[in-house]
């Protein structure tokens, strides 16, 4: 498991080093010689797009969230074990419904034709990356779901986990 997480992590990171690095080759052209890439602000956009959906990806399992919760920190076993399945059964349903639909937006990009305005470059493919990072995550929630609510872990984040 260790391992599909470093893979999908990596990935997250190319697409965020990808965007960087069209980032500053386009503010270079741009101030310096008045020029620019050619779509450069629609391929910046889907690598950002991308980059977000494969770092939910890896946030969903490995429980890099933001958490402030002091009735969690201080409350019993039985009160952290309700919010965990709680909490874990609303982040998979949520992350399911946001696959579901960014699959059949991915479809209708597809079927409208969607191309970029320079280079002619098909918008789906993008959408088609960023999809499969969702639905990554999806996968991810799914078996921390199991390990929260059907094997009876506490989430990562508490005392006892640490």
């Amino acid at each position: 498991m260790n391992r599909f997480i470093g893979i999908v992590e990596k990935t997250a990171g190319y697409f965020i080093a990808l965007l960087a690095a069209i980032t500053v080759c386009e503010a270079i052209l741009r101030y310096v010689f008045n020029a620019h890439i050619p779509d450069g602000f629609v391929v910046g956009q889907i690598m950002q797009g991308i980059a977000i959906c494969w770092g939910i990806a890896t946030a969903t399992y490995a429980d890099r969230h933001i958490t402030v919760d002091i009735a969690y920190e201080f409350g019993g076993r039985a009160m952290r074990r309700t919010f965990d399945v709680f909490g874990y059964t609303l982040n998979l349903l949520f992350l399911a419904l946001f696959g579901y639909a960014m699959t059949f937006k991915v479809f209708d990009i597809l079927q409208a034709g969607q191309v970029s305005a320079e280079l002619l470059i098909p918008i789906w493919i993008g959408y088609s990356f960023a999809s499969i990072g969702i639905l990554v995550a999806v996968i991810m929630g799914a078996i921390r779901w199991w390990q929260v609510v059907i094997q009876k872990r506490l989430g990562s984040g508490t005392a006892e986990n640490v």
